[in-house]
């Protein structure tokens, strides 16, 4: 799905030139038969082995080797960047790890200037790291964290892969979520319980965040603000969240719940899995990575509905 995803984003933005696709399936099937969509508008069929002499990036995708020795013996060679959409990288950040981990909001500085090999954040990951990360940079995660995660069905379906229970997926992105933290705020050792229901939108997910918090309520408003400010895909909103601001877009929106009587704290996330949980965040790691607009392709539109 997020490969799908990525294909449609990449066929329309002005600067790519998509050269050519492997798939799991026989060589020689077209494109179109095999992504909705996009008839009329691409020509190419899947094909093997790796020709990767005149590329500029490659994007791994799910059913992949994490960075197949076709692939590895061009890379040292050339300049071509990687992104790996399939999270199996995804503890492989930290440092001395030859992988960058992918999300704009924290690493745009390194995407910008020396990233190569980028790995994606997980979906959930993905929005709960957006919720924080403002908490993380000022030092102010102090407390336990208990994160419920609504998820699609087609991304339950996809993060289930391999044969991973639920439980599994759920530990493998708090460990991204532990990780990713604690190279924001030093020190970062507080536990996060995750857990991880079924959301009837299929390819929406959102995160409800719960901890402690001495902040004021306006002074989270202004934290949240200034930190995203300069951001292009992240906007904070002052109602409920509704799944159809951002399905089929790069968007995510957040909502601060703070408890005017206490000090705990809830913040809300939204996102659309498979384009700011997966390829629209690949296309605005690509942009970055080129000295392109972060915006460049990703105009998307969303339902309306």
């Amino acid at each position: 799905m997020r490969a799908a995803e990525l294909v449609r984003i990449l066929i329309n933005h002005p600067d790519v030139q998509l050269e050519w696709v492997t798939a799991s399936c026989p060589q020689g099937i077209r494109l179109d038969q095999l992504v909705p969509g996009i008839i009329g508008e691409c020509d190419l069929v899947v094909k093997d082995p790796w020709d990767c002499d005149d590329v500029d990036i490659v994007f791994l995708g799910a059913g992949l080797d994490p960075l197949p020795e076709a692939l590895r013996s061009r890379y040292l060679s050339q300049n071509c960047r990687v992104v790996d959409l399939t999270g199996r990288h995804n503890l492989d950040h930290d440092e001395g790890k030859p992988w960058t981990y992918g999300m704009s909001e924290m690493q745009r500085r390194v995407l910008v200037h020396n990233a190569r090999l980028v790995t994606l954040p997980g979906e959930v990951a993905m929005a709960t790291m957006l919720a924080l990360l403002p908490m993380a940079r000022n030092l102010l995660l102090n407390s336990p964290i208990t994160v419920h995660a609504a998820v699609g069905s087609c991304l339950i379906d996809s993060m289930m892969a391999g044969g991973l229970s639920i439980e599994q997926v759920a530990q493998r992105q708090v460990d991204e979520v532990s990780l990713a933290l604690s190279q924001c705020q030093l020190g970062f050792n507080q536990p996060i319980n995750l857990d991880i229901a079924p959301l009837a939108e299929r390819r929406i997910l959102g995160v409800a965040l719960r901890f402690q918090c001495s902040l004021a309520d306006e002074m989270l408003r202004q934290l949240y603000e200034q930190y995203y400010d300069d951001h292009n895909f992240v906007f904070l909103v002052d109602r409920p969240l509704v799944a159809a601001d951002v399905e089929n877009t790069n968007k995510c929106l957040m909502y601060i719940d703070k408890d005017e009587h206490s000090e705990w704290l809830t913040l809300n996330a939204v996102i659309d899995g498979l384009l700011k949980g997966g390829a629209g965040t690949a296309v605005h790691v690509m942009n970055l990575l080129f000295g392109l607009h972060e915006r460049v392709g990703l105009t998307l539109k969303g339902t309306g509905c």
